[in-house]
């Protein structure tokens, strides 16, 4: 086989190594070019204006898609130093000794030939092909091989030398044609001038790389594209400032008309509001700006128009309206706040778990029963059966936990309380870990400690959110172990203190857990309530009879319980005793008593409402802007 090596930079390869390689391989009767990216560095090593070698062998191998005659290899880059080596040359040969190899050069390469390391025992076993660019000298060139290794070889020179016509495009002219914004698709192929665009390649009408308002600290002096959505706008004449938000934050885009053009500067104070719009330009530092950064334009690409008017002015609306239209209230600056934190908030929980050996097991959502009752649990049909939604993972993780020591779920629960107050969904997320081998004491220390570390997360990772909700981070600041510790009686006895009425016995409600946590600078365990208001699976308390070994975490500022737990019951005859008490169906929980009847231990765990605690983390008021589309009594859309 016949082949011609050609190596070069092909920095980007263009139409005019098409031709080359054309010409050379009619004109010496070729079976094959191989194109060889070289390992070269940039011409301009100052210029970003290079592309790398991956992105170069990513278009040499689109250009040799146009010609079934040519192909491509990467031996070049793999190494370090000038093209067109001996050793690539020795390579091929060694590879392919049956093949004939004609090695394509320029004329500014032959000028250099008498410099090459091992050039004359080269130059006798290849068959070397000068290449008449226009812009080159070929007759200097062959006159310094004459001079310089003999006559009779730069006459051999001349005999293969193929010359091209003076139209012939370089890679150089492409790239200042990029970089001057000239018009120069023509010069590559269509497979080659799409890798340009979408690595942003040369110059500074392409993005070197598409990132948030969230990053652009890195990218500081760096031209960027960013993808959102037109928050708002403002400006006349020959400026305007542009307010897009992507996801991540908000950033001031300054648009100046001889930058981006009458028409670009026309559409986009038409877009409308919440229009999605990609832009590209040049971040630069200023603190004045919204987030310390700003985006001056050279290019904005508006995706898709707003349809109308924006259903949600700028203006205050009511809760209602704004719940209707959940969907869209969602990017409001507060509301992606919420949202954001409340994914943090579940990170942290999974990692605070992770990072403590328990196991992840998630418990059906569909129940056969209720564990404290069905009064206010969702029934719906199972086949030819009914069924509830769960309203607490809990038993389940007591299963897991003797098989697997400690153990959470996290998942969605359901209560059919008909409740309107500000701390209740009918469709909200708990958390609940269990551990086998634990204690009361076990089950607060745990709580405590839980709690903590969530609300740390929270201060540590999102302060730009917090500042946009504009909370007062003292009260989350002062959510550090160890919380006080008070029971029931002491509870009670500090509401009546007060001059709160309450009536032992009673649970506590919203005004009476406000009330008690006013008195304290930071989340309070409340422990050792009666056994007549707690569950029926809680252990009682060995000192008193009437207790049950129970705590709930009330967190302050009126936020309320955002903890439940305690130690579960462990003897069989009691449980079988409390479940014909409470009148609930023994063999739906036949599972349960297993636990009991094989190899039963202390355990105990608790449950932490998520909307509860972020809402808390938040600064809001009620739960329903916790959750990104809230259910309620009266709400079941969008």
């Amino acid at each position: 086989m016949r082949v011609g090596l050609f190596g070069g930079s092909f920095n980007p390869p263009h139409v005019g190594h098409l031709a080359v390689a054309r010409a050379v391989r009619a004109a010496h009767d070729l079976d094959q070019v191989i194109l060889i990216p070289a390992a070269r560095p940039p011409h301009k090593p100052d210029e970003p204006d290079m592309a790398s070698p991956t992105d170069r062998l990513a278009m040499t191998e689109a250009l040799a898609a146009c010609d079934p005659g040519l192909v491509v290899s990467n031996v070049e880059l793999s190494r370090i130093g000038p093209s067109y080596s001996v050793e690539t040359i020795r390579g091929f040969q060694a590879e392919r000794p049956e093949d004939t190899f004609f090695f394509l050069i320029g004329a500014d390469t032959v000028g250099e030939l008498p410099t090459w390391k091992d050039a004359l025992a080269l130059l006798n076993e290849i068959s070397f092909v000068p290449v008449n660019r226009p812009g080159h000298d070929m007759e200097e060139a062959l006159a310094t091989v004459a001079r310089e290794l003999g006559p009779d070889l730069a006459t051999g020179l001349r005999e293969r030398c193929v010359t091209m016509p003076p139209s012939a495009i370089s890679s150089t002219d492409i790239r200042q044609a990029i970089l001057t914004g000239e018009p120069w698709k023509t010069g590559v192929p269509d497979g080659v001038a799409t890798i340009i665009r979408a690595e942003g390649l040369y110059g500074r009408n392409f993005v070197t790389e598409v990132t948030t308002i969230r990053e652009l600290g890195d990218h500081v002096g760096a031209r960027v594209e960013l993808r959102g959505w037109l928050y708002k706008i403002r400006g006349k004449g020959k400026i305007a400032f542009l307010h897009l938000r992507d996801g991540s934050g908000i950033v001031q885009v300054i648009l100046k008309r001889d930058a981006v053009g009458e028409d670009t500067m026309k559409a986009c104070k038409e877009a409308g509001q919440e229009a999605s719009l990609k832009v590209r330009g040049a971040v630069r530092a200023d603190a004045r700006a919204p987030g310390g950064f700003e985006v001056e334009a050279d290019d904005v690409e508006i995706v898709s128009p707003a349809v109308g008017e924006y259903p949600i002015a700028l203006q205050q609306h009511g809760v209602d309206f704004l719940l209707g239209v959940r969907h869209l209230w969602l990017r409001s600056s507060k509301q992606h706040a919420v949202i954001r934190i409340r994914s943090e908030v579940i990170q942290a929980m999974r990692d605070f778990f992770y990072e403590r050996d328990f196991t992840n097991v998630d418990a059906p959502i569909f129940t056969p029963a209720a564990r404290e009752g069905t009064s206010n649990l969702f029934r719906v049909d199972y086949f030819d059966d009914e069924a509830f939604l769960s309203q607490s993972g809990q038993l389940y993780m007591e299963a897991a936990a003797m098989a697997h020591g400690k153990v959470y779920c996290f998942g969605p629960t359901f209560r059919a309380e008909k409740s309107k107050t500000r701390r209740h969904l009918t469709e909200f997320w708990m958390v609940e870990p269990e551990m086998a081998y634990a204690t009361l004491d076990d089950v607060m220390d745990l709580s405590e400690e839980f709690l903590e570390y969530v609300v740390g997360r929270a201060l540590e990772r999102c302060p730009t959110e917090l500042a946009t909700l504009e909370r007062d981070l003292e009260p989350l600041k002062r959510a550090q172990r160890p919380f006080p510790r008070i029971s029931y009686d002491e509870a009670v006895q500090l509401l009546k203190d007060k001059g709160h009425e309450f009536t032992w016995g009673d649970d506590f409600g919203a005004a009476d857990e406000t009330v008690i946590s006013e008195n304290f600078d930071r989340p309070v365990l409340i422990h050792r309530y009666p056994a007549a208001i707690k569950a029926f699976y809680m252990k009682r308390d060995p000192n008193d009879e009437r207790l049950a070994l129970g705590v709930d975490v009330i967190a302050p500022e009126g936020v309320g319980e955002v903890i439940g737990g305690g130690e579960r019951a462990t003897d069989l005859d009691y449980l079988l005793e409390q479940i014909a008490l409470h009148k609930l169906p023994q063999e739906a929980f036949e599972w349960y008593l297993d636990l009991r009847r094989y190899g039963s231990v202390p355990h105990g765990g608790f449950g932490l409402g998520l909307e509860r605690t972020v809402a808390w983390i938040c600064g809001r008021e009620h739960v329903r802007e916790a959750i990104p589309f809230p259910r309620t009594i009266y709400r079941k859309e969008p």
